[in-house]
């Protein structure tokens, strides 16, 4: 076993190491200095395997970390009762998330990975030792990490080191013995009760409501019960025979687990499937998109060349493209009348927060982010334009390439700015509605700030788009230096969202960052989409 165990881990690090190499090599200026001959290099690429496996191990205990807090520990602080020990709440969340919902929505035994998938069918490695190396490989890292945040955060709510590591001790029990269920159930009907996905969504469903029941009742699962000698003594009993199951009683993984390795369920087959269904329900074309009214064919008419082409083509998409922004537009008038709402009942509080709605531009740059269609556009247009023109030649060329981007750069900004200039004009009308007539340069400078944002973040999407180009023609993500470069500007907006107020200086700087990333981006786009805006 210690042998496959090597092995499995020492795939899992391959595949991780040529992949990052791989998509290294395509990123432009980095990807230059990147030589093939790196990839015949053992002694480099054994150094990367290494930290990657420790980066992902950190990442590992991270994960739970951040599960305990986000689930656990966020939760109990904001409801705990006064008569109610908070350690009663995180036995009860974690009983229903980490003890029953786990272990039956999942299922490490009939998990299909890259690595499992490649050792068991190519290398027909022995399903017996693979399946056993697999458990260890998964399960050790796993108790050990859960031992850390459930501890801590058994530290943090109150509760004593010994009822934590009891904690731990339960959701290790439980998760063995769903383990051993599963294979158990297989073994016996043929069927995978993780793949049964009704009874699945069931169980999260029900495991959901159970645990966070808390917050309209006392916990009625309480360390008091759960962690008494004789239930202890009886969850210990039911996990140590279910690890005998799993790692000796069983024996039918030679002739049965083969059956289950099938390539459909990869994680990465069922997401790229279900991403194409999504992907053609988001943006593919239906049959009375294509038909476009006489009336309004006749006032693209006189448009000509790529023009009158990009005019057609928002004409036809405009379900895919405007329906969103109407949708977004939809959302600012509600949350108007929420405001004037707010000023019939409560004129006061209706009063102050028109007064103060100017510092709170730290928190409209996190909504323009999510308010945005231009990451939409993009997909469209990549989906239903992009992939099949880019076959040809003239469509490939430098100046029709950068005279398309800047057509469809202001069409796209229009419908970013028409989103922007309703939150400005829902802003200043409910600060008339509450008696604030004065337009002072505050005003003015908040209102500018936000019609910026709306076209940083149209150039934002598109010179992704150019530049980058991240989607294959299954409209796969294919360039992790897309979603990195894109994750960090998210980052950057939440940050701003966690900022408690603005000010004049707050405003000044979101200006000049976002003209300097504006012009910056443009610079970039004319530079480098010529040769990076390819069908990948």
């Amino acid at each position: 076993m210690s042998r496959a165990l090597r092995q499995i881990v020492m795939m899992r690090a391959t595949i991780m190491t040529n992949t990052f190499l791989y998509y290294l090599k395509r990123l432009w200026l980095i990807g230059k200095l990147v030589p093939d001959r790196v990839y015949g290099n053992p002694d480099f690429k054994i150094v990367l395997a290494v930290l990657f496996t420790i980066v992902g191990q950190v990442v590992s205990l991270t994960c739970k970390v951040l599960y305990v807090l986000v689930m656990v520990v966020l939760p109990t602080w904001m409801m705990k009762r006064v008569h109610v020990d908070a350690f009663d709440y995180m036995v009860q969340i974690l009983f229903f998330l980490s003890c029953l919902m786990g272990p039956l929505q999942d299922s490490v035994v009939f998990q299909v990975t890259k690595e499992k998938f490649t050792c068991i069918r190519y290398m027909k490695m022995d399903a017996q030792k693979a399946v056993k190396a697999v458990l260890c490989y998964r399960y050790i890292p796993f108790a050990l990490y859960f031992l850390i945040a459930v501890v801590g955060g058994a530290w943090f709510l109150g509760g004593s080191v010994w009822n934590g590591i009891c904690l731990w001790l339960v959701i290790v029990m439980f998760r063995a013995a769903g383990e051993a269920f599963q294979v158990w159930y297989f073994d016996r009907t043929g069927i995978i009760f993780s793949r049964r996905y009704g009874w699945v969504w069931i169980v999260i469903g029900l495991s959901l409501v159970c645990a966070y029941s808390c917050w309209a009742v006392d916990p009625f699962v309480r360390a008091a019960w759960l962690f008494h000698p004789i239930c202890l003594v009886l969850i210990c009993g039911m996990g140590i025979v279910s690890i005998w199951y799993l790692m000796a009683g069983y024996q039918g993984y030679r002739q049965k687990l083969h059956r289950t390795m099938e390539e459909k369920w990869m994680l990465s087959s069922i997401m790229k499937q279900s991403g194409q269904e999504s992907i053609e329900k988001e943006v593919g074309v239906r049959e009375r998109d294509l038909k476009v009214n006489t009336s309004r064919m006749a006032g693209i008419k006189k448009l000509h060349g790529y023009a009158y082409f990009n005019a057609l083509f928002f004409l036809r998409h405009e379900r895919q493209i405007k329906r969103p922004m109407y949708y977004r537009l939809a959302v600012v008038g509600i949350c108007f009348l929420g405001g004037v709402t707010l000023r019939i009942f409560s004129p006061e509080a209706a009063y102050l927060a028109g007064i103060n709605l100017p510092e709170f531009l730290p928190l409209l740059v996190f909504i323009m982010y999510m308010m945005t269609v231009a990451d939409k556009a993009c997909k469209v247009m990549f989906y239903n334009c992009d992939k099949s023109m880019l076959r040809f030649g003239f469509y490939r060329n430098p100046k029709t390439l950068l005279s398309m981007f800047r057509i469809r750069l202001i069409q796209v900004a229009k419908y970013n700015v028409m989103i922007g200039a309703a939150i400005c004009a829902a802003v200043v009308a409910f600060r008339m509605v509450c008696g604030i007539w004065e337009f002072d340069g505050n005003m003015a400078l908040f209102c500018l700030a936000v019609l910026v944002l709306s076209v940083f973040f149209t150039v934002h999407h598109l010179f992704l788009y150019y530049v980058f180009q991240p989607y294959s023609e299954e409209m796969n993500v294919k360039n992790p230096f897309f979603w990195a470069f894109n994750m960090v500007i998210y980052a950057v907006c939440f940050f701003c969202y966690e900022i408690q107020t603005g000010g004049v200086f707050f405003t000044m700087g979101v200006l000049a960052v976002t003209t300097a990333y504006i012009i910056v981006a443009l610079m970039l786009v004319y530079r480098f989409a010529p040769k990076m805006f390819r069908v990948k």
